[in-house]
């Protein structure tokens, strides 16, 4: 249903499939291009997380959505951040339902979104609020961290369900703090500073969960660290430079189920592909409003079936793709 409603979109709108590396002899592409939400118009549903969407609203684009930072999809949901109008967003894959979430506590500027399937819990950081929450699937408030001077700046946030902690990158205080499922702090991940396992102002993180790796954008330096999950640090991918391998301005990340590595520039509007040892493969994108084209790009979430969704932000949309798994 989901993959029909994708294609179908574009299709009509472009008549042709997108795919990348582009097929040529002696190169078989391992992206292909599904399409793009929220659509122009919006119907009614309800089904999970019901109790926690609130009021049915039909919005009409480009008016409503603001600066789309955060992404995440849920079953059959795709929620994302809006920090413009200080708000989540649900917006239902199978009937292009969009709402806004309804919850106890006011936010004033959601960045990024993690979910725990194990507890059944959305996280969100809030830069200004200096906090990161949890809701559960009733909307209630079960998981907060950030005691009065606990955090600068949250912006990155992830879940490790296999090893029940949450990861937040506290940008303005250059570390990654790390918290259990009971909201106590475990430890913090680095300082400012360029060597291995320092930062300048880091702002997203994935986490691999497969084997528990810890990805880090360290944007003021241009550069991705990763780390295992004893928090040893293992290589670091990219470095200044605009040529491919290289970031101006790196912000959403996430990591395939073979272990590639996807990064968004915000400022090259693309999304470079790394394999498992950090060498670049290829990228998509550059400026402009076509189907994989990308302005401003920011988050990046890649879910357990290998569909890639990326923040779009100046576009106001979010542009979602399918890695192509080789069968073995």
């Amino acid at each position: 249903m989901f993959v029909c409603l994708l294609t179908g979109f574009f299709s009509l709108a472009y008549g042709k499939e997108l795919l990348f590396p582009e097929p040529k002899p002696g190169v078989k592409p391992r992206i292909k291009y599904l399409g793009q939400i929220p659509p122009e118009d919006y119907s009614r549903e309800t089904g999970f997380f019901e109790l926690l969407i609130g009021k049915e609203d039909v919005f009409k684009l480009p008016d409503f959505i603001g600066k789309i930072y955060g992404v995440i999809s849920v079953k059959d949901f795709i929620f994302f951040t809006d920090t413009s109008h200080a708000t989540i967003f649900s917006y239902n894959l199978k009937t292009g339902n969009l709402r806004t979430l309804d919850l106890p506590i006011r936010l004033q500027l959601p960045m990024c979104l993690a979910y725990s399937k194990k507890l059944n819990v959305l996280f969100v950081s809030d830069a200004k609020l200096k906090r990161v929450f949890g809701f559960d699937s009733k909307g209630r408030l079960v998981y907060a961290v950030g005691k009065r001077g606990e955090f600068k700046k949250p912006v990155g946030v992830a879940v490790d369900d296999r090893l029940e902690r949450v990861y937040v990158v506290d940008t303005f205080d250059h570390r990654v703090k790390v918290y259990d499922f009971n909201g106590n702090f475990i430890r913090g991940i680095g300082e400012r500073g360029d060597k291995a396992g320092q930062f300048n102002y880091p702002t997203n993180i994935a986490v691999n969960p497969k084997n528990g790796n810890i990805y880090v954008t360290d944007t003021q330096l241009f550069r991705v660290q990763i780390f295992n999950k004893d928090f040893e640090h293992l290589i670091t991918i990219g470095g200044n430079g605009n040529i491919p391998g290289r970031f101006a301005r790196p912000k959403g990340i996430g990591v395939d189920s073979d272990g590639n590595i996807y990064v968004a520039d915000a400022a090259f509007s693309n999304i470079q592909i790394f394999n498992i040892e950090g060498e670049v493969l290829y990228y998509i994108g550059g400026a402009g409003t076509e189907p994989a084209k990308f302005l401003l790009p920011a988050g990046v979430y890649i879910d357990d079936k290998d569909r890639i969704f990326v923040v779009d932000s100046l576009n106001k949309r979010i542009q979602i793709f399918k890695y192509l798994k080789e069968k073995r």
